[in-house]
């Protein structure tokens, strides 16, 4: 793949939010892994946040690898000011780890409702980001 220049790379990372947003969807019609859409979800949001980062910083820095929303977002808060987001982020951020990593401790799958519920959340949060992100890229 060749070098993007600042800008591109920025707009790639919202792409590949927005993708995972559209793959989301599509699966919640098609099927019933309810736990993959809500990690899909989780991970469009961070992929956007992680675009408004390398709008502030430049780059992603080993500090923000990280998955929970909550703390990303902060990050953030200089150029676009998510704390209206702060339950919804949340509750995205609490579905990664059980969906990634099962354990004793995070046993539960997620239900029809709790998918729609991230697919709404996530839709809501992406079409900020993507409304002020691109003004400041023009």
């Amino acid at each position: 793949m060749k070098n993007l220049s600042h800008k591109n790379l920025i707009k790639a990372w919202l792409y590949k939010g927005k993708d995972d947003l559209l793959f989301a969807k599509a699966s919640f019609k098609e099927t019933e892994f309810y736990d993959q859409i809500c990690c899909l979800c989780q991970q469009a949001v961070e992929k956007c946040i992680k675009a408004i980062i390398l709008t502030i910083k430049r780059e992603i820095t080993k500090e923000d690898k990280i998955h929970n929303l909550n703390i990303l977002a902060k990050k953030c808060k200089s150029l676009i000011d998510l704390s209206q987001f702060d339950e919804e982020l949340r509750i995205l951020s609490e579905t990664y780890i059980p969906v990634r990593y099962p354990n004793e401790a995070h046993l539960k799958a997620f239900s029809k409702k709790e998918a729609k519920d991230s697919i709404e959340m996530t839709e809501k949060i992406i079409n900020f980001i993507d409304e002020r992100l691109i003004k400041i890229l023009k």
